[in-house]
């Protein structure tokens, strides 16, 4: 089968042959659909995330599409079935494992990064529960849901509790996770959602699903946030890039006793201490999603809630989808297509 390939010191793909691999024990080999192309792939490829990585890799860790084989211990998943992936495979016993958050697991891998992942015709699931049935949800369309879309309804899970009563969500960042964040806001009810972001057509599609406010990135844009909370700040705030002016942004427009969560991997930092938050405002990351958040997204989905924006991709243009990525030139998620 044909695969995307990173290869210690470069920083593109090599289209490679390599073997199909014969699924054993609990193991479910997926025929590959679609496979998204994530800001996190351009920060493997930039050198950030070396020490995560296993090379040479497949990557692509946002991978949904079709049953094609299992082991000899799966007895209810037949050749066919439309799946998505689980992003984060956990060993499954550990505590993390156990209390069911193993995205956090210590010793699981990830595909893409320590296993070979989605940029190829199929992909090697270890596990049995790490594939989520799709139903009648078409695997290519479903491609975001198993990264972007419960990654961001992780994070919206983790804030929400902040929004009761109403107050302000701040979304900075409306690509592809920052969109499926604001159709989760607005799914809550209540709250006033603000999206930020440094492209006018990434606001007026932030407008479109929902958001009350689009704000652009820049030296006013703090301001404007405060007057549009009448002073307060936001209850929540969702991060989706990550650098140190997004960053200050959200420590700048924080509410008191307000949270930051922060999900993008650019890097940035802000300096912690008593005077530089509002009065008991809490940092936060957040790391992907639970098993149980990804059945939930796909039922949000199945039921004609949540909506996936996907410009496609073959293969062989692995490289292109990667440079179209990095400079701004894709709205929603891109996603590979083997076939």
């Amino acid at each position: 089968m044909r695969a995307a390939r990173l290869h210690a010191g470069e920083r593109e793909l090599r289209l490679e042959e390599v073997a199909v691999p014969e699924p054993a024990g609990d193991q479910v080999l997926v025929r590959v659909a679609g496979a998204g192309v994530c800001h996190s792939d351009l920060h493997v490829l930039d050198g950030m995330l070396a020490e995560y990585l296993r090379l040479p890799v497949t990557m692509g860790h946002e991978i949904a599409g079709r049953v094609e084989s299992v082991g000899p211990e799966v007895h209810d998943l037949a050749g066919g079935e439309a799946v998505v992936v689980m992003v984060g495979w956990g060993c499954g016993h550990c505590y993390w494992c156990v209390s069911g958050r193993e995205q956090l697991c210590p010793d699981g891998d990830e595909a893409g990064s320590t296993l070979d992942g989605g940029f190829a015709e199929y992909v090697l699931v270890p596990h049995r529960r790490h594939v989520v049935l799709l139903g009648d949800l078409d695997p290519l369309a479903a491609t975001p849901l198993g990264c972007a879309a419960l990654s961001a309804y992780a994070a919206v899970k983790r804030v929400r509790s902040q929004l009761v009563g109403g107050g302000s969500a701040l979304v900075i960042g409306a690509g592809g996770l920052g969109q499926h964040a604001v159709e989760l806001l607005r799914l809550q009810g209540g709250a006033q959602v603000v999206a930020v972001d440094a492209r006018a057509e990434r606001l007026e599609l932030a407008r479109s699903l929902g958001a009350d406010h689009a704000v652009p990135a820049g030296e006013t844009a703090g301001d404007e946030i405060l007057e549009l909370t009448k002073g307060r700040g936001a209850a929540a705030v969702l991060d989706f890039v990550g650098t140190d002016e997004s960053l200050r942004l959200a420590a700048m427009t924080v509410g008191r006793r307000g949270i930051v969560a922060l999900l993008g991997l650019a890097g940035g930092s802000i300096p912690f201490g008593f005077y530089s938050l509002a009065p008991e405002a809490t940092l936060t990351t957040v790391y992907a999603g639970t098993l149980a958040d990804l059945h939930e997204v796909v039922a949000l989905a199945g039921a004609g809630r949540l909506r996936t924006r996907i410009r496609t991709y073959p293969l062989d243009a692995v490289n292109d989808a990667l440079d179209d990525l990095r400079a701004g030139r894709i709205e929603g998620r891109a996603a590979l297509v083997p076939g």
